[in-house]
This record gives C-alpha cells, sequence and structure tokens, in this order.
C-alpha cells in the first residue's frame, strides 16, 4: 500500500507490484465496454474506471475510444496519494500497449494549477477535473507536446504543454517530475512563441474530443 512517506522511486516499485492484477482487471473493462461502443454513433468517447488493487492501491483510468473497433485506445491512469503537504498523483498513459512516460504531479503543481485555473475542487474531483480538460496525447507525439528546456523563475525546468497552461518540471530517472503549473499568459519572449504553437497542435486535435465530451460529462 503507498504510504506518504514513500519516496517516488519506491511507490512505482509499489506500483509494479499491482501491475499483473491491474492489468488482468483493465483487460475486463475493455470487454465489459465493448458492447457499449459498437452501440455509439459517435466517436471518441471515454469512460471513467476506478478500481482498488489487492494492495489498496486507489486507481483512476481516463479511457479515450476513437473508433468501433477499439483499435485505438488511449488509457490515462492515475494513482492518487494523500500526504499532509498535500495531493500526489503518479500518472502515465497508455496508449494502446504502449507506456508513455510516466509523470508525478506534486502537491505544489496542483495548488497552482487550482490557483491559476480558478477550479474550485480537490482531491479526486480535482484529478478527474485536471484529466477532463487537458490532454496529454491524442497519440504520443501530437498532444502530449514537449518543448525544450526552458528557465522559469532561474531555474532550468522541461516543458509540457496541456489545453489550460504549461507543466514545468524535470525528468529524473526517466520519470517526468511536474513541479509547477502556468498558464500560457504567464509565458513570455520565445517561451510565449514556442508554447503557443504547442497549444495549438493540442487544441486542434482536442476541439472535437471536447465537444463530445461534454454529451457524456
Amino acid at each position: 500500500m503507498i504510504v506518504y512517506s514513500m519516496t517516488d522511486a519506491e511507490v512505482y516499485k509499489e506500483l509494479a507490484r499491482d501491475r499483473e492484477a491491474v492489468t488482468k482487471w483493465w483487460y475486463h473493462q475493455k470487454e465489459a465496454i465493448r458492447r457499449r461502443v459498437l452501440k455509439s454513433t459517435r466517436f471518441p468517447i471515454y469512460f471513467w474506471f476506478e478500481y482498488t488493487s489487492p494492495r489498496k492501491n486507489r486507481y483512476l483510468f481516463f479511457t479515450r475510444i476513437f473508433e468501433k473497433r477499439m483499435r485505438h485506445i488511449l488509457t490515462g491512469i492515475a494513482v492518487i496519494r494523500y500526504a499532509p503537504e498535500g495531493l500526489t498523483v503518479y500518472t502515465s498513459w497508455l496508449d494502446g500497449q504502449k507506456l508513455i512516460q510516466p509523470m508525478v504531479l506534486t502537491p505544489h503543481m496542483w495548488k497552482r494549477y487550482q490557483d491559476r485555473c480558478n477550479v474550485q475542487k480537490s482531491g479526486i474531483e480535482l484529478v478527474k477535473h485536471y484529466f477532463y480538460n487537458n490532454a496529454h496525447g491524442k497519440d504520443t507525439q501530437k498532444n502530449r507536446a514537449m518543448a525544450r528546456s526552458v528557465r522559469w523563475n532561474g531555474e532550468d525546468h522541461q516543458a509540457c504543454c496541456v489545453n489550460d497552461g504549461v507543466l514545468l518540471g524535470k525528468v529524473k530517472d526517466g520519470i517526468y517530475v511536474v513541479k509547477t503549473f502556468i498558464t500560457y499568459e504567464m509565458s513570455c519572449g520565445l517561451q510565449q512563441e514556442e508554447f503557443e504553437g504547442c497549444k495549438k497542435q493540442i487544441i486542434n486535435d482536442w476541439d472535437i474530443y471536447q465537444r463530445v465530451l461534454q454529451k457524456y460529462y
């Protein structure tokens, strides 16, 4: 079971122990929704799933399905850890069978996201709001656009553009640890030009999808 005193590395080891049970459970969910997908007349569509593993870890799945044959399924997987300093979310994207680079969304990032996007939610509802409104990828390249390294408040960061703004953090041991969140309006100079280019790329693919989501959310 994940506890707040664990390091990020220890959390991912714990999640690795869950992998077989989670994979088996997820396979059954995909089969269970297949009939509903076949009856759908508009795509993409999405589903929320929540799952507690035998090791007592709570998972949140956000699944987008793009066509009836279910050949292209993009799933956001989030594991929530509550700690005295706030909410930490361990997340990754599963594109088909390919696992996209995992992320750690830190308490500071969530506080900045709440403040700067005026989100009056907390806990799991805040996480759902974030996943609902922000794409990390229609595929591994387009929506989950990683910008080059940038400087923010005197520090070097790697930037990841999403719909609402820009995640700033650092990659450590193959894991993208997100330290903070800024809106597009907060960027300046060359950063603004680069981020706006990434934003347009995201929004172009997101607009139709977002309209479809509103029917089901």
